[in-house]
């Protein structure tokens, strides 16, 4: 330990002399005050000087005394032949002047300040302490200012490791930094504010060099405090078998990053399921794959920590590798699978094909041969969701992977049944995606049924529109001339109970003008959509029975 055994000041002039003198050991623990008068006379005069050892790690602290409010002194400190090494930053009320002592001798602290006045120098050592990647968590201070800890740890070249930093004082100073730097000394990273609980910062860091590194805590101004820091590895990977059991996987320390390696085959699209059992000081966990070559394949969170999906497209087989990262704080166990999707195959107007969704996470998917210019309806159905809770969310896509509908289990009248209607753009296989809500699964049945047009003239009479089978749509199509002012008279057939919505459609056949309406089984009047078409064309009336229902209805186009 670096004891200060001599510290006295002699006056010539102006000139203050403060020797430092001892062996090459630290912390440094004692230190005085001397003040000095600063004037508007040569610079050279406002000097001090102390003796250093080579490696010696020290501070020259510049408190501003009577020095004018608006001045902001420095100080310089310089090598015996008068080099510059460094030169400090004033940080109100201070400034701080660091010094790694390049060699023994004596070194020359220079206050520059030509606006006079009285300040204080004081003269501060470190503390250091050693410690090793998923040693012990270390608690570092700052008990005046000015001083520094330094920490020394050994890394291998490639290795990985995370710095966390918690304060332990309830008002801690945001300005505490924590710098890493390599064994050739140059810096690798910074936390700029340790915080508190759950919010404490993290650094990840990769060794550039095999040798010893060094963790500095430091502050710019006159900030005091104490910091918990943990230096922690990744865990080692485990195994996981492609819709095979899970995995269990824990955070037990700060900073912990959790992997798990898993085979994989070119071609194939996976799900990384995470679910967490009891995480603490977390509200996510991040999945990142990457695929055999290193590469990133995927990535994703979301903002809940009892299940996290990712799916990803398999590129290349070989070993892939999953990682899973949460707050700095976390603490707990999350379950790892890696899942192949529900898969049936459905023709339009064939018979229903069933899905069973057995995994939390899990997704279904129903692909369904098209022709381009297909109108559609999905009709989904599941009579065993467990838990009953939350929504079951359906997305149709075209054969291009692209959205082109999407509907929910769960948000209608009937909590067990939804119907989702889209029309084909391109030919080729369509895909119904079936994604139930949390931890739910459970059997559905899908079954895509088409629909029915004809065609009516404005002034003519009537014609009926049947639905081809339950469940579908019928269409009724029409030409019409731009600014003409028409009414579109709709009466029940052979309706269900519930009745049809009935819409106006635009020539595109994709987005509704607004005239939205339902006809009554009962209602003998029916009704009547009154419009104005935008632009000439071809336009659609589409009339939906009620869920899974057949029906038709008669329509008749008048001028108005």
């Amino acid at each position: 330990m670096r004891i200060l055994r001599r510290l006295a000041a002699a006056f010539t002039g102006a000139m203050v002399v403060v020797t430092l003198s001892g062996a090459a050991s630290s912390p440094l623990r004692g230190y005085d005050d001397k003040h000095l008068t600063l004037n508007a006379e040569p610079i050279s005069a406002n000097r001090a000087t102390f003796e250093a050892t080579d490696g010696d790690r020290l501070t020259v602290v510049l408190r501003r005394g009577t020095l004018p409010a608006d001045s902001t002194p420095e100080v310089v400190i310089r090598t015996p032949d008068g080099a510059e090494i460094t030169r400090s930053a004033w940080w109100e009320p201070v400034s701080l002047a660091r010094v790694d002592a390049p060699a023994d001798g004596v070194y020359i602290a220079e206050v520059v300040d030509p606006a006079g006045g009285t300040g204080t120098l004081q003269l501060v050592g470190t503390t250091r302490k050693t410690t090793t990647v998923d040693g012990p968590p270390l608690s570092l201070s700052i008990s005046k200012p000015g001083e520094r800890a330094f920490v020394t740890f050994p890394a291998t070249v490639g290795t990985p490791f995370t710095v966390v930093a918690r304060s332990d004082d309830e008002s801690p100073e945001w300005d505490v930094q924590l710098a890493v730097h390599e064994p050739g000394g140059r810096e690798l990273g910074r936390i700029l504010d340790p915080g508190i609980s759950s919010l404490a910062p993290e650094l990840d860091v990769v060794a550039p060099a095999t040798g010893t590194y060094a963790l500095e805590m430091s502050a710019p101004s006159d900030a005091v405090g104490t910091v918990t820091v943990y230096l922690t590895s990744p865990a080692e990977p485990g195994s996981i078998t492609v819709n095979g059991p899970d995995l269990p996987l824990t955070f037990d320390r700060p900073g912990r990053q959790l992997t798990a390696a898993f085979p994989a085959t070119e071609g194939r699209r996976l799900f990384v399921v995470a679910r967490g059992a009891g995480l603490l000081n977390t509200s996510s966990v991040q999945l990142t794959v990457e695929g055999p070559d290193g590469r990133t394949i995927g990535s994703g969170s979301e903002e809940q920590t009892d299940l996290t999906v990712l799916g990803f497209p398999v590129h290349r087989t070989g070993r892939h590798l999953v990682r899973l990262d949460a707050a700095p704080l976390a603490k707990g166990k999350v379950d790892v699978a890696v899942l192949e999707a529900a898969t049936a195959t459905a023709r339009v107007g064939g018979p229903a094909v069933e899905l069973d969704i057995d995994r939390p996470g899990r997704p279904g998917f129903v692909t369904v041969p098209a022709a381009a210019g297909e109108r559609l309806t999905a009709l989904i159905t599941t009579r065993a969701l467990h838990p009953d809770a939350g929504l079951t969310s359906v997305t149709v896509r075209s054969p291009h992977g692209t959205d082109i509908a999407s509907g929910a289990l769960g948000a209608g009248v009937r909590p067990d049944f939804t119907d989702t209607s889209f029309t084909t753009r391109s030919a080729g296989p369509h895909t119904v995606q079936i994604e139930p809500d949390g931890l739910s699964t459970g059997r559905f049945t899908v079954r895509v049924v088409g629909s029915s047009t004809v065609a009516a003239e404005v002034g003519g009479p009537a014609v009926l529109a049947r639905t081809p089978e339950p469940g579908g749509r019928a269409f009724v199509r029409f030409d019409v001339t731009a600014g003409q002012w028409l009414d579109v008279v709709v009466r029940a057939g052979e309706l269900p109970e519930g009745g049809a919505a009935v819409d106006l459609l635009d020539p595109d056949g994709g987005s509704s003008l607004g005239s939205r309406s339902f006809v009554s089984a009962g209602d003998t009047d029916g009704e009547t959509l009154t419009f104005s078409p935008p632009a000439s064309g071809t336009y659609l009336l589409e009339v939906d029975p009620d869920e899974d229902h057949a029906g038709s209805v008669t329509v008749q186009i008048k001028e108005h």
